[in-house]
């Protein structure tokens, strides 16, 4: 989802949904959120909470069991607000060596 200040054309907020197919849980769909972003000039608008409110509705109209996400803890409170919870505990393994990814 991308929301744009039509009149300066660019974007002020933006989010992501993308959804897995378990092989767990009969072969359900899992969403997942990822680069909730605004700009700070858009920031106190609430655009944040409206972008996730819709990436929630599009993974429940989609079919998933659950929708997740991983945030730094600043920013737990905000997704509090939105309806998460805390659940288990995030890792992350970073490949020091890898190429760059050529796009």
């Amino acid at each position: 989802i991308v929301i744009e200040h039509v009149a300066k054309r660019h974007i002020v907020a933006a989010g992501t949904i993308f959804v897995e197919r378990k092989f767990v849980h009969a072969n359900g769909l899992v969403g997942h959120i990822e680069d909730i972003v605004s700009h700070r000039e858009a920031r106190g608008l609430h655009l944040g909470q409206s972008i996730i409110e819709q990436l929630k509705h599009i993974g429940a109209q989609t079919g998933c069991y659950k929708v997740i996400l991983d945030c730094s803890e600043k920013n737990v409170p905000f997704y509090e607000k939105c309806g998460f919870t805390r659940k288990e505990v995030e890792m992350a393994w970073y490949i020091d060596e890898a190429p760059r990814a050529k796009l």
